[in-house]
């Protein structure tokens, strides 16, 4: 994705005259919280779909983000407009309403800001902002759900208010893990001996905490020892964010492969394997990641913990709604 984001700003000159203002300002009546959210929503969900966002009306959001498989799509790196490659892979949006910071690089502070990104980025949607709201505010049912969420016209505001708030809503806890820890369930010995591994002597929890699994902190989990991709130096240019990506959440790790900021690892246990080794030497390396041993049964359990996180209603709800 673009490491450098230009943003436009746009300017609404006012030519009306004062009283003209108060009358048109009068005539709206805002919805209550509740409508509000939820007519919000429904409207990101549609352009989250729209491949007219895309600048040859050939990729949605969607494309790059599928549903069924936690907003993934199951590449190394995704295809865009023009069967370009993204420069990285493609990350779940799944719990994206609890971080705070989004990419691998972690430079956008904003989901809001987020949106803009793959939209105008060569690789990927290709689109102007500039270009592309005019395009949809020809859509009736955008605009006119836009005047009555926000009193005016289709913007880029309106765009990017109804995408992060579609992203904000993709939050899912119906794994076996969730039924284990919330309502007591028996789970098999194998999850619970791979959650005791995470958990305690590994010590994976230090940076996969809390329910999304992840403390969305910036770390060099010593992928490689030169990283062509340098990471969140691009944002700080800091030495010492060389190779360092945001650690991503956990949940549904079992269909959100293959792994890393780059895609490099096809399987959860060539990942393990990975982290094993104690990863590659460079100077970033964060100091949590350090080698360890595991027989193939403790490799099994763990990788059995990690699929418990998978969420069981996840892919049926998104059928329900292609079908």
């Amino acid at each position: 994705m673009k490491r450098i984001l230009y943003i436009p700003v746009f300017f609404i000159i006012f030519s009306c005259s004062q009283n003209e203002n108060i009358e048109k300002i009068s005539e709206f009546q805002p919805l209550d919280s509740l409508q509000f959210q939820k007519d919000l929503k429904k409207l990101g969900e549609k352009l989250f779909f729209d491949q007219s966002l895309s600048i040859d009306n050939s990729i949605s959001c969607a494309s790059c983000h599928i549903p069924a498989l936690a907003f993934t799509d199951g590449k190394k790196r995704s295809i865009g407009i023009h069967n370009r490659t993204a420069k990285r892979n493609s990350p779940t949006l799944i719990t994206v309403a609890h971080q705070d910071k989004f990419m691998w690089d972690g430079g956008i502070k904003t989901l809001e800001l987020q949106a803009l990104v793959p939209l105008q980025d060569t690789n990927e949607m290709g689109s102007k902002v500039s270009e592309l709201i005019p395009e949809l505010q020809m859509n009736q049912w955008y605009d006119s759900l836009s005047r009555r969420l926000y009193g005016h016209e289709f913007n880029a505001f309106t765009l990017t208010q109804a995408l992060s708030c579609f992203q904000k809503s993709l939050y899912y806890e119906n794994s076996t893990f969730d039924e284990w820890q919330n309502e007591g369930v028996e789970v098999s010995k194998s999850i619970k001996n791979g959650y005791d591994l995470f958990k305690n002597r590994l010590n994976c929890a230090a940076c996969h905490s809390g329910k999304t699994f992840t403390n969305s902190s910036i770390e060099n989990n010593g992928l490689y020892k030169t990283f062509l991709d340098p990471g969140h130096f691009l944002i700080s240019a800091d030495s010492s964010d060389i190779g360092k990506f945001k650690v991503p959440t956990l949940r549904n790790i079992e269909i959100t492969g293959p792994y890393m900021h780059d895609g490099s690892f096809e399987s959860l246990e060539e990942v393990i394997i990975h982290y094993e080794s104690g990863g590659k030497d460079h100077f970033n390396k964060s100091k949590l990641i350090q080698p360890f041993e595991l027989t193939d049964e403790e490799r099994k359990d763990l990788i059995s913990f990690l699929k418990s996180l998978t969420d069981k209603q996840l892919k049926s709800q998104w059928e329900k709604v292609f079908n």
